[in-house]
């Protein structure tokens, strides 16, 4: 295959000529009339930037191939664009706290701190040393000078009391 310089004005008239077909190839691939226009133009300009061609044979082949080729690459950017922009999903709930939660979970908060505050002192010194720093009933036992079954009654006991507390009614 040799390579033959074109003219600009073989590239006008190839373009004239087949304008209307181009467009409409391109709408067959593409499905978007303003896109197709634009790549029809895009066509039209790779072919005047070529200096020379090697398929001078088949300029309408080379016309049409361009074509598809930038629809091609038109339809993996869009593509690409879409995936990346998803549709706004109506359903989606807001992920921070609504202020409504945000209400009930203080007062459960000022709740359950109240029943920690009403325990004795030693089963709520068990049960902060086991829920707040996670101690084992062995340590807790040593720590306090205490059987650990005295630990697990003790925190038995202040769990319980805070379950009372945390389902009893709020007082209006």
């Amino acid at each position: 295959m040799s390579s033959a310089s074109i003219d600009r004005l073989q590239v006008s008239r190839l373009f004239l000529t087949h304008r209307d077909e181009i467009v409409n190839f391109l709408m067959l691939k593409v499905r978007c009339p303003d896109a197709a226009q634009d790549l029809s133009q895009e066509t039209y300009l790779r072919l005047l930037r070529k200096d020379t061609l090697q398929h001078t044979d088949n300029l309408t082949g080379y016309l049409f191939r361009t074509a598809e080729r930038l629809a091609i690459d038109f339809l993996r950017y869009d593509q690409r664009v879409t995936s990346k922009h998803d549709e706004l999903n109506e359903e989606l709930v807001c992920p921070n706290i609504q202020p409504e939660a945000l209400l009930i979970l203080r007062q459960q908060c000022e709740l359950l701190l109240d029943a920690i505050a009403s325990l004795p002192a030693q089963c709520r010194h068990v049960l902060l040393l086991r829920k707040i720093d996670e101690m084992s009933y062995a340590a807790i036992a040593m720590k306090l000078g205490i059987s650990e079954k005295t630990v697990q009654r003790h925190l038995v006991k202040a769990m319980l009391h805070c379950h009372r507390r945390l389902a009893a009614p709020v007082p209006a």
